[in-house]
């Protein structure tokens, strides 16, 4: 009932703000802008007060979020309660999926827990449906989290649940930020190795059974467009005996500071930029 007094009293003003407007515009002169200052002024103090009249419906998003127990997110699994499922702790709404999360569907073992670790494993036993994911690499918690970002652009958010990853207030965990320390990590990593391509593209591979593997680069080999096309080379990893096709810019720094993990094919010429390589020898 304070609200609606506030109301009437905004109406009021707001109507004898338009008569006086319309009636005395040419004969008040400078005194109609002072009117219309302190109509404003009273305008947008009245709308603060109804504003914090209602503190329980204007509050920060983030504090409207619903957390879920474990029972209570075992709940979801059905058809008519809906189906949800977590994903590192965040809870979805997949009903609008329920051909592939209800009964029968491929997804269904996700639907009423958080089993994190088998989106990326595949292991649908008791012991794979978890949501403990401290055995995955960096770069498996990337596409963990790329998992999670499907969930948040096609399925309606729901909440968080309380457990490993979020507390009983909704806050973070320690588990919490371990994967989001090895999510920056994956972001370093990757980072290093779209920069390690740009300073060794792979090769164009081709292989025909009567003549062998040819290897060549261009300016766009390796899908890595520049301004030199460089010669095939083998490109050993640190501490591994595998190695990849490179293209290899002998007039670069890198070529003298990488000199030790690059052999030349045998029977390439040392400046060619096409190679047959027969087919007793590997292609990596």
């Amino acid at each position: 009932m304070k609200s609606m007094r506030y109301v009437w009293i905004i109406l009021l003003l707001l109507t004898l703000y338009v008569l006086y407007s319309y009636n005395y515009q040419k004969t008040v002169g400078m005194r109609l802008h002072f009117l219309h200052d302190n109509i404003l002024s009273t305008f947008f103090a009245l709308t603060r007060t109804i504003q914090s009249s209602f503190p329980g419906q204007i509050k920060d998003k983030e504090k409207l979020v619903r957390l879920l127990t474990a029972d209570e997110l075992a709940q979801y699994s059905t058809l008519e309660d809906g189906l949800y499922l977590a994903i590192l702790g965040q809870v979805y709404d997949v009903t609008k999926g329920k051909k592939h999360y209800g009964p029968g569907g491929a997804y269904r073992a996700f639907v009423g827990r958080d089993a994190s670790l088998a989106f990326v494993t595949g292991d649908f036993t008791d012991e794979g449906l978890t949501d403990d994911v401290s055995s995955l690499t960096p770069s498996q918690i990337k596409s963990l989290h790329d998992w999670g970002q499907f969930y948040a652009k096609d399925y309606v958010y729901k909440g968080k649940l309380v457990g490993r990853y979020f507390d009983s207030n909704g806050n973070p965990t320690k588990q919490y930020q371990m994967v989001q320390e090895k999510l920056a990590l994956a972001d370093m990593e990757k980072s290093d190795e779209e920069q390690k391509k740009r300073m060794f593209p792979p090769c164009n591979i081709e292989w025909k059974p009567e003549v062998g593997t040819r290897v060549w680069c261009t300016k766009r080999s390796g899908g890595i467009e520049r301004n030199w096309i460089g010669v095939p080379r083998m490109l050993y990893e640190a501490g591994s005996e595998q190695y990849r096709c490179t293209c290899v810019n002998l007039r670069s720094k890198e070529y003298e500071t990488h000199k030790g993990s690059l052999r030349e094919y045998e029977g390439c010429a040392e400046g060619a930029t096409n190679c047959l390589i027969p087919n007793s020898e590997q292609v990596g």
